[in-house]
């Protein structure tokens, strides 16, 4: 069985996120609070600007879970 990530004792705090991912963040934070099919849409655009990224912005082994992520978004945006 795999052990779930941890946060270390006492600290409250998730690890930092990288800055390159804040619009995405900001975006799902969006659709939490106001699902709309455009925030979808802007959703999967700005996953796959990181997918584009020839800088490394997704690691290799996450590729494929960003394209899952892009692929849902898409679906979202089109069922509205």
């Amino acid at each position: 069985m795999n052990a779930m990530p941890t946060r270390p004792a006492g600290t409250g705090q998730a690890a930092p996120l990288d800055p390159s991912l804040q619009p995405l963040r900001f975006l799902l934070m969006r659709y939490a609070r106001a699902p709309s099919a455009s925030t979808a849409g802007r959703i999967a655009d700005c996953v796959d600007g990181l997918l584009a990224g020839g800088d490394g912005r997704v690691p290799l082994r996450e590729r494929c879970t960003y394209r899952r992520m892009r692929a849902y978004w898409r679906l979202v945006e089109r069922l509205g």
